[in-house]
Order: C-alpha cells, then sequence, then structure tokens
C-alpha cells in the first residue's frame, strides 16, 4: 500500500506542477482537488462493478499488474506532449486507473492484513508514502517535471508489480472462518470477539446504508473545513515538512485509535470536524500559527483513515470484498462535488460555520444508529438454529435451488470436500476437462466466484 500511495503521489505532482504551464491558480485547483477526485470515485467505483460482476478479471494480479503498466504511456504523453487539453485528458486518465487499482489495493490488504491493524495499516501506508513524496521532491528543484521522474516511476512500477505478484489472488481467499456448533451456524471474528450471522443480509445491508450516509455527510464537512479562509492562508505559513509531519501524526494516531475501539475512533473522526468552528475562535493570536494549523492537519488524518478502515473492516466482517473501497469512493466523489462549487461560488467564514452545524445533525444522529447496530452492550448471539442435513438432501436441495443437472450435483458434493480437479476426474473416472467444463457450468449457475465459495454453500 505504502509503494502505491508514493507511486501515486509522485505522479499526482508531475501533472500537477506542468499544469501551471498551462492554466491558473483556480482552473489548476479545480483539476486537482474536483474533477481529479471525481476521476478517482469513477476509478473506485469501477473496480467495485468489475469485482461484483466479473470478479474473475478484477481481483486477478495480472489485470493489476497491467494496469500500473498502462501508468507508464499516461507519464510519457503528460511529459513529452506540451499540450494543456492533452495533459488534463492524462490527468484524468491517470486518476481513473488510480482508483481502479486503489480498490484491488484496499481488498488485498484486507485478505491479507491481520483486520485488527486495518486503521495503523493505512495509515503507516498513507504516511510513508506522503514523506516518500517529500524526499523525493528534494532531490532537485524541478526533478519531478523532470525526465529523471520516469526512471522512478517505472522502478516503483516494478516493485509494486512484484509485490502483488508474491499474495495470492484476492477472489480466491478465504476470509473468514465459519462453524457449526450443536447445529447453529455463526460467523466468529476472533479479532472482535463478537460472533455474528454469516448470511445476515438483512442486517449487513443497513449498515452499509448508514456507513454510505454518514461518510457523505463527512466529506463535504471535511473539504469545506479545509477550503476556509482562514485554514488556506495559515497553511501557507507552515513548511512543507511540518505539515507531513503533523499529518503523518494525525493518520497514526487515528489508526491506533480506530484499531483500538471502533467506537471511539468514529468518534474521534466527528469530533475532528468540528475543527473548523474552533479555528475561527482561536486563529486570531498570531502566536499560535504553528498549532492551529499543524493540528488542522492532525485532524484530517482521522477522517482519511476512518472512511478506509472501517469499510475495509466491515467487508472482512461480511466477507464481501467489494465494499472494502467503497468509503473511499463515496468519499471522492462527495468531495469533488463540495469543492467545485466551493470554487464555483465561495464560502464565507460564517457561511461555513453554519453549514458544518447544520450537516453535523444528521450526521451525529446516523452515527448513533449505527453503533446500535454494530455495537452491542453485551456479546449477543443472533443465530437460527438448523436441523443438519443428510449429504443427500443437501445435495438435492442445493441442486434444486441452482438447477444443477445430476453429473452436477456429484461434482459439487466433491467440490464441498476440497477435491481437485484431477482427485474428481479419478473418482468419476471422467478426464481433467470434461470436471473443468462441468465447474465452469457450476460456477455459471450458481452466480458464484470461485469452486472455494460454492463448497462453502454447499456445506452450509
Amino acid at each position: 500500500m505504502a509503494t502505491v500511495y508514493l507511486l501515486d503521489s509522485l505522479l499526482f505532482f508531475t501533472q500537477f506542477y506542468l499544469l501551471y504551464d498551462f492554466f491558473e491558480a483556480k482552473t489548476i485547483n479545480a483539476l486537482s482537488t474536483g474533477w481529479a477526485y471525481v476521476a478517482q470515485g469513477a476509478g473506485l467505483a469501477g473496480f467495485i462493478l468489475l469485482y461484483r460482476t466479473k470478479d474473475r478479471i478484477s481481483s486477478k494480479r495480472s489485470f493489476q499488474v497491467a494496469l500500473f503498466a498502462a501508468e507508464v504511456p499516461v507519464m510519457l504523453m503528460s511529459i513529452f506532449v506540451k499540450n494543456g487539453a492533452v495533459l488534463v485528458c492524462m490527468f484524468v486518465i491517470l486518476n481513473i486507473i488510480v482508483g481502479l487499482h486503489t480498490g484491488f489495493t484496499f481488498t488485498l490488504a484486507t485478505v491479507h492484513a491481520p483486520i485488527s491493524h486495518a486503521g495503523l495499516c493505512f495509515g503507516l501506508a498513507y504516511t510513508i508514502g506522503a514523506f516518500g513524496t517529500w524526499m523525493i521532491s528534494l532531490i532537485s528543484g524541478g526533478f519531478l517535471t523532470s525526465n529523471s521522474i520516469i526512471f522512478v516511476d517505472c522502478a516503483l512500477i516494478l516493485l509494486i508489480s512484484v509485490l502483488i505478484l508474491k499474495y495470492k489472488d484476492a477472489a480466491t481467499e478465504t476470509v473468514v472462518e465459519s462453524c457449526v456448533d450443536d447445529g447453529v451456524k455463526v460467523n466468529v471474528d476472533a479479532v472482535k470477539g463478537k460472533i455474528t450471522l454469516l448470511r445476515d443480509h438483512a442486517k449487513i445491508k443497513k449498515i452499509i446504508i448508514l456507513m454510505c450516509i454518514i461518510i457523505a455527510i463527512m466529506a463535504p464537512i471535511s473539504s469545506i473545513g479545509s477550503n476556509n479562509d482562514i485554514y488556506v492562508a495559515y497553511a501557507k505559513q507552515l513548511d512543507l515538512l511540518a505539515q507531513r509531519c503533523f499529518y503523518s501524526v494525525g493518520l497514526i494516531a487515528a489508526g491506533l485509535i480506530f484499531d483500538k475501539n471502533r467506537i471511539a475512533g468514529g468518534i474521534c473522526t466527528i469530533v475532528s470536524l468540528i475543527y473548523p468552528i474552533v479555528l475561527k475562535m482561536i486563529y486570531q493570536e498570531s502566536g499560535m500559527v504553528l498549532m492551529v494549523v499543524g493540528l488542522s492537519y492532525v485532524i484530517l488524518g482521522f477522517f482519511a483513515v476512518y472512511r478506509a478502515a472501517s469499510f475495509m473492516t466491515l467487508a472482512y466482517e461480511s466477507n464481501r470484498m467489494e465494499l472494502a473501497p467503497l468509503g473511499l469512493a463515496i468519499a471522492r466523489i462527495f468531495e469533488a462535488i463540495s469543492v467545485l462549487i466551493l470554487i464555483e461560488i465561495g464560502m464565507g467564514e460564517l457561511t461555513s460555520v453554519i453549514v458544518i452545524s447544520i450537516l453535523m445533525i444528521p450526521l451525529v444522529v446516523l452515527f448513533c444508529f449505527l453503533i446500535k447496530e454494530l455495537f452491542k452492550p453485551e456479546i449477543k448471539v443472533e443465530a437460527e438454529t438448523v436441523r443438519e442435513l443428510s449429504p443427500d438432501e443437501r445435495k438435492a436441495t442445493f441442486a434444486t435451488h441452482y438447477g444443477l443437472t445430476r453429473r452436477e450435483e456429484e461434482i459439487v458434493s466433491f467440490l464441498s470436500e476440497g477435491l481437485s480437479n484431477s482427485e474428481i476426474a479419478d473418482n468419476l473416472q471422467l478426464s481433467d476437462s470434461t470436471i473443468r467444463f462441468h465447474v465452469s457450468n457450476i460456477l455459471k449457475k450458481t452466480g458464484m466466484k470461485d469452486r472455494n465459495e460454492v463448497g462453502r454453500a454447499y456445506r452450509m
């Protein structure tokens, strides 16, 4: 994740500085914090859609490596084609690609990294990427827009490709473990110490809707606050290294708090969004500039961690990996809308405080509902007691539901035992190609992404 953030940051700043050769500051601001976020949001949404419908493509490491390779011609055209329209097109295309592979990075981290450290994992990765960009930019004044940056970017793309290829495809991983105890089917989250229904789709859907609305409200509050006239004026007085130091403190602190207690992480995020109101009251003291602006960078880290880690955790607990990047996708789109509106119409200090105060009301109410759904005061088991079906009953029920043939019924029973195609072929005295054909048909009929999911569904 850190290497990906470093590459994305370098590419972004290369194009950002090149924009000054063709456009004025207002246009550049709209492109870099408005339309760039729209493109990233579109890329993230595209990954989620691909994962839900064509996960055998989107979750493949080879597909993602190809996306990173596609950034090379985009980068070359940005640097060597001296044309404003071409540069804007490359800027948008690059951010769409960034959204696509960021979605993959989130799912890969959710599968392979300990979910108990999701917040710290994201915070550290973002911190390393930000500091790495700053250190590389120190090499020379115009290094990020020179031909030399091409070699650095290509080296990072090669490193990322090697790192990605070290891991298994996210779609083939078994993320959560299910168990059957005394006829009760439950999903055990050992990390959080909770027991929840694995297939409680109604509850999962309600939580997803609440979290999506909460992030959609948080995003404009954050954008309005960080674009406050006072904040922008004082931010220019803070050294670039100091900005990154303060932001890193916020990212790591937010990650640690979220991993320790998700309720506390959410509350800290909501409280951090009130900072623009506090800023209005304390900014007059000139001797407090460093503290005022530095603290503003610290609190920015809380929303960044919350929107990422909360959905990564939800994806893990619901075993729906496509949810991992959803929070960032929503945040990017609503941040972009907010920034574009602010650039177009502007917003005074008093107006911004009033808007933030109004938005805080539904945010707090919805967050309370979310806490009620996510966190109960006591560990509670809500599971449906079921009679264990005989092997023949299970086979018949599963086959009837999905319209499987008799031969496909037999193969599904072998899949549930974890047998490979060659092992199934030996048992049924058929060729490997015939088994592959039947397995492909089973996946199409059930709509499941792989043989492991078919086996799990059959055992349930």
